[in-house]
């Protein structure tokens, strides 16, 4: 079985800075992310110009697609890019991936861009200019697209669209595919928590979450609380507990699942990434220990990686792991 990803195809610009001064002089949280328009995105552009960068193809679900490409399941991914340089890339850099791009293209509007900005313990606050990718629609969720995959994973950076994000999960529903949301960040949540708890309810079938993210759909800072707030709501509940682990329920079951040694150089996409090895595990018909397990291997390799996208030799200390993982042994704690 396969999985399908919905989500705002954006371009990773990571630039890593010395301290969080600029956290200060742009009034913003650690660790959240904003949405900026295009007078801003040119305005930070010219502020962080000279701090070392780099720039890969990105966005929550494309990482996530990226990551269950990797590990040897069929992925395909639904976005919107500009008719540039820019969105041909992001193309291009799909099917290098073996994943299937089915994407809307704007002739008007540029393609969009996250400045992920990556302090030196590694965490990360995004400022997002999202350009075509609020273009995005569900015209390519067809029942013939839709046909042969398990789960169709939505970022909730979509909240922002309802004309979007909840038609997508009815085409699911109507296709027999299971849907999965992803919280995205503790503050699209504070904004849109009515809504995303009614979509939660009416269909989401797997949430991840990480434990700002669940104490902000739940009001519980408590991690366990926040899962048992949430267990009931949805077949399976996964809150992420940074350097902890995870937290899983499902099907009566709760498993805490730690991570691997990992030294951290970038924290972005490793949810991601977590949500990858998971939904790999899932597609295969593993426990959830198993799927929990996987996802905590590949997440904890991420951080050791600056951007969203690991290189294929980290990659290849990965699928050791999960091999053994898929049979049966135990590889973390």
């Amino acid at each position: 079985m396969s999985i399908i990803a919905l989500g705002n195809a954006l371009t990773d610009m990571l630039v890593r800075l010395p301290d969080e001064r600029i956290l200060e002089e742009l009034n913003i949280e650690r660790g959240g992310m904003y949405l900026i328009d295009s007078e801003q995105h040119h305005r930070m552009m010219s502020r962080i110009g000279d701090f070392p960068w780099s720039m890969a193809a990105g966005g929550s679900a494309a990482n996530m697609v990226g990551g269950v490409a990797a590990l040897g399941t069929p992925a395909t991914y639904v976005g919107h890019v500009g008719e540039d340089e820019t969105g041909r890339a992001f193309r291009a850099c799909q099917e290098r991936k073996r994943i299937r791009p089915l994407l809307g293209v704007s002739d008007r509007t540029p393609s969009g861009k996250c400045i992920s900005l990556v302090f030196p313990d590694g965490e990360r606050t995004m400022l997002t200019y999202l350009g075509a990718a609020l273009e995005i629609g569900t015209e390519q969720l067809t029942p013939e697209n839709l046909r042969g995959h398990r789960v169709l994973f939505i970022e909730g950076y979509l909240l922002n669209c309802p004309e979007v994000i909840e038609p997508a999960m009815q085409a699911a529903r109507a296709a027999g595919v299971l849907v999965a949301l992803d919280a995205a960040s503790f503050t699209v949540i504070r904004e849109f928590r009515d809504y995303a708890e009614e979509l939660i309810d009416r269909y989401v079938d797997l949430l991840f979450a990480n434990e700002e993210e669940a104490a902000a759909l739940t009001g519980c800072e408590n991690p366990e609380q926040a899962l048992e707030r949430l267990a009931p709501r949805c077949e399976i509940v996964v809150v992420k507990v940074g350097p902890r682990g995870s937290l899983i329920a499902g099907a009566g079951e709760r498993h805490r699942i730690g991570t691997i040694d990992a030294r951290p150089v970038d924290k972005t996409g490793a949810g991601d990434l977590y949500a990858a090895g998971f939904l790999h595990g899932f597609a295969r018909g593993l426990s959830l220990r198993q799927c929990g397990e996987i996802g905590a291997v590949v997440s904890s390799r991420s951080i050791e990686v600056l951007g969203g996208e690991l290189p294929e030799e980290v990659w290849e200390s990965i699928r050791p792991l999960v091999d053994r993982i898929e049979r049966g042994e135990r590889v973390v704690g």
